[in-house]
């Protein structure tokens, strides 16, 4: 039970590599198209839309052709870079925007957004401030908040970071973010 809730959780959790996959197929399906399309036409004995297939295949055959070694470069460039992109995303797993807690018999997600309201209500608690002068930003291993203390009440850091910390502990994040707070330098008039 506890393998198979693993599994769940990390499944929930990661993001496939569909999207790409799917985006790679989106742009080479055109291309497919068009190629089945001339090779039809020159089946059925048609004049070619743009160009007959074996123009194709030795314009190809002859590359880099009388192109500008300028232009070969910046190819080339945008070749590497699509093909980086695709590599990383396919060794890299995506992460969905939420965080699991802590629970014996199954799996409990929480989706980021959720945390972070919850975290930035604890945060006003603990800072003495007003709506909208905590803001926190939930990632996989940190927590960001900015405070805008209230002119002439000054903020103690210390504090609200060990208010969050425990906020995280009794709600049993896994794995527990590390907490960061920068605290405005300019004060806002009270609410």
């Amino acid at each position: 039970m506890r393998e198979e809730n693993a599994d769940i959780r990390e499944r929930e959790l990661t993001s496939g590599r569909s999207p790409a996959a799917i985006a790679v197929a989106v742009l080479a399906l055109p291309v497919c198209l068009y190629a089945l399309l001339e090779s039809a036409l020159k089946a059925l004995g048609q004049e070619a839309l743009l160009a007959a297939p074996e123009t194709w295949w030795h314009w190809i055959s002859t590359l880099p052709g009388r192109l500008d070694p300028a232009a070969q470069v910046a190819i080339g460039l945008c070749a590497l870079v699509f093909g980086l992109v695709l590599l990383v995303h396919g060794l890299r797993r995506g992460r969905h925007a939420r965080h699991a807690l802590a629970c014996e018999d199954g799996v409990v997600l929480v989706d980021d957004q959720v945390l972070a309201a919850s975290l930035a209500r604890r945060a006003r608690a603990e800072a003495g401030v007003g709506p909208g002068q905590a803001i926190v930003t939930v990632h996989r291993d940190r927590v960001e908040v900015q405070l805008s203390p209230t002119s002439g009440t000054p903020i103690n850091p210390a504090l609200v970071v060990a208010g969050l910390e425990d906020e995280l502990r009794t709600n049993l994040v896994e794995p527990l973010p590390q907490v960061y707070i920068r605290v405005a330098e300019r004060g806002v008039i009270g609410q």
